[in-house]
């Protein structure tokens, strides 16, 4: 009767470890092998350990397709203008140190945040100069219409959709 019990038990716990492992993308089969010689332990165990990253190649292109077409869908025009970094400069983007409390702050900060430091216009200004040249960034007329696609600046509408560059929907 306790023999028949206890396998009951450790069959029990043996479903339910394997259960949580798959939920947790790893081995079920190996979790509940575990779940069944350990019992209350190896279900506890299951519970504990973090979510396995799926390392396979077809999950990995599944999973950046995915990423990818999810990025499309909830691109804002602020998130296009981050990924065409080689077409605009950000000052946003980039930080400088101060030089009294040693915190980063804003590129185009006057003031520091963290002690009070002032900079000067000009010193600000030289600043901004010399990170634009050390990233090669430079500022181009090209725009991007709401359809995705980059023109020059010679163009007054799109060529794909025929919008202006204030175009609005």
């Amino acid at each position: 009767m306790i023999t028949g019990l206890l396998f009951v038990q450790a069959l029990t716990f043996s479903v339910l470890s394997g259960i949580v492992a798959s939920n947790k993308n790893r081995d079920m089969f190996g979790w509940g092998i575990i779940g069944f010689i350990f019992g209350l332990f190896g279900f506890i165990a299951a519970i504990a350990v973090g979510e396995a990253e799926d390392a396979t190649p077809s999950s990995l292109s599944q999973s950046s397709r995915q990423k990818s077409s999810s990025s499309e869908k909830k691109q804002t025009p602020r998130n296009k203008e981050k990924e065409s970094a080689s077409q605009t400069f950000d000052p946003d983007e980039h930080d400088k140190k101060c030089p009294m409390c040693a915190e980063y702050i804003k590129l185009e900060a006057r003031v520091c945040r963290y002690c009070g430091h002032e900079f000067s216009k000009n010193e600000v200004e030289q600043q901004v100069e010399e990170v634009k040249e050390e990233k090669g960034d430079q500022v181009t007329d090209e725009w991007e219409c709401r359809c995705g696609s980059v023109n020059s600046g010679e163009h007054d509408l799109c060529p794909e959709c025929g919008r202006s560059p204030d175009a609005v929907i």
